[in-house]
């Protein structure tokens, strides 16, 4: 499921803003934001920032709402260049009623069912999905489904958890650094696959175990003529690397003298050669062959240059919507022989549900010379042997 549905029976909600100037030390004054109910006139104010030159947050409560449907007229008055300017946009906030959640709940029923019957999913996620649909279903047919979803919480089912909202704003500060977290690379299990991460500003690709970060092995059970588009790889094929918010890749290697020496075969992007570097913005995803084209057999990957996460989780500034680095994507590259197996060149931070949407809200970071990670208000260090529970699965550290 893509979606989250979260059932209320009274909400107070905050709306938080985040406004950064375009033009940093000129500002703005007296920059204020109004909420009016459409319906009753009852007005919400936001605290007024006399002077604004640099990126601030700040948020506005509403006080608590029972169930229905309210419309609210938004107001952002602000003066610049000694003129007092003003905007207004509509807000609604929908607070769901018994029978809607019911509604709700019994077409998300249905839908799961029907991903369960497709077998869309590993057996442990259907399972997953199956209890879920099971639960949604209970729900619908309950004369409260207020009162039959608190049981289903308080019974510990692993697809649903009570959220403390007062909570959430807070982040635990990362332990202090142990042994063995000084590493380049560290490599995850994810119930089912893996994934390794490289740190570096150039992460190189290749036949070489030794000369490369990433080096393909064919699989255990492959013939005599599997082997051969292992061959078509050179021994540094080619290299990605990061430059401003995109990722080049780039064929060949650089010796010592930093010229680039092109791989024999060639690297494809999609089916074409590459005849310079090739600039992908996150978002941006292919298939790269080194040595010839998909049609020929070659060894192949799946490339997507994957965004930062949206709040940055270790940079020490206060504008922490990126890091200090800069807006670098991160390089996802999974095998396309059927190996469950994934690599990532990490310049930023990586959101680990772009690897397996099971294990969303997990950030795979770097800090001090080490991996770390975060999830909610929880954080840790990437060792050796460490593992990390989930509501859906262990990952575990293997080196």
């Amino acid at each position: 499921m893509d979606k989250l549905c979260v059932l209320f029976e009274k909400l107070v909600c905050s709306v938080r803003f985040r406004f950064d100037p375009r033009r940093p030390g000129e500002g703005l004054q007296n920059l204020a934001f109004t909420f009016t109910n459409q319906l009753t006139g009852e007005k919400v104010h936001s605290q007024t920032m006399r002077h604004l030159d640099r990126a601030r947050e700040f948020a506005v409560t509403f006080p608590a709402q029972e169930a229905g449907t309210y419309g609210w007229c938004l107001t952002v008055e602000y003066e610049c260049d000694g003129r007092r300017r003003t905007k207004e946009g509509d807000v609604q906030l929908l607070v769901i009623r018994p029978q809607e959640a019911q509604t709700i709940a019994k077409q998300l029923s249905f839908t799961i069912n029907n991903n369960v019957s497709a077998e869309h999913g590993s057996s442990v996620h259907l399972s997953n999905l199956q209890k879920t649909a099971d639960d949604l279903a209970n729900i619908a047919s309950a004369e409260n489904p207020f009162v039959e979803l608190r049981r289903i919480v308080s019974g510990s089912s692993r697809a649903w958890s009570e959220v403390a909202l007062f909570d959430v704003g807070g982040m635990m500060p990362l332990p202090p650094m142990p042994d063995g977290a000084k590493t380049e690379r560290v490599t995850l299990d994810l119930c089912s696959s893996r994934i390794s991460f490289f740190a570096g500003r150039t992460v190189t690709f290749g036949r070489h175990t030794e000369m490369n970060d990433i080096s393909l092995r064919p699989p255990a059970n492959a013939g005599e003529a599997d082997f051969a588009p292992y061959r078509m790889v050179s021994r540094v094929h080619c290299h990605f690397e990061h430059q401003g918010d995109v990722v080049h890749v780039v064929d060949g290697r650089r010796d010592e003298f930093r010229v680039l020496r092109p791989s024999s075969g060639g690297t494809f992007w999609n089916g074409e050669k590459l005849s310079g570097p090739l600039a992908l913005a996150a978002g941006q995803k292919g298939v790269l062959s080194f040595g010839g084209s998909t049609a020929y057999g070659a060894i192949s990957l799946e490339a997507e240059a994957c965004s930062p996460a949206q709040a940055c989780t270790s940079c020490p500034h206060a504008n922490r919507r990126w890091c200090g680095e800069g807006r670098r994507p991160s390089l996802m590259l999974a095998r396309c022989d059927g190996v469950p197996e994934r690599f990532v060149a990490l310049w930023s931070c990586f959101m680990l549900d772009w690897a397996d949407p099971s294990f969303s809200g997990v950030v795979i970071f770097r800090k001090n010379g080490g991996f770390a990670w975060r999830r909610g208000r929880r954080c840790g260090w990437l060792v050796p042997g460490a593992s990390i529970e989930t509501d859906f699965g262990t990952i575990s550290v293997i080196s």
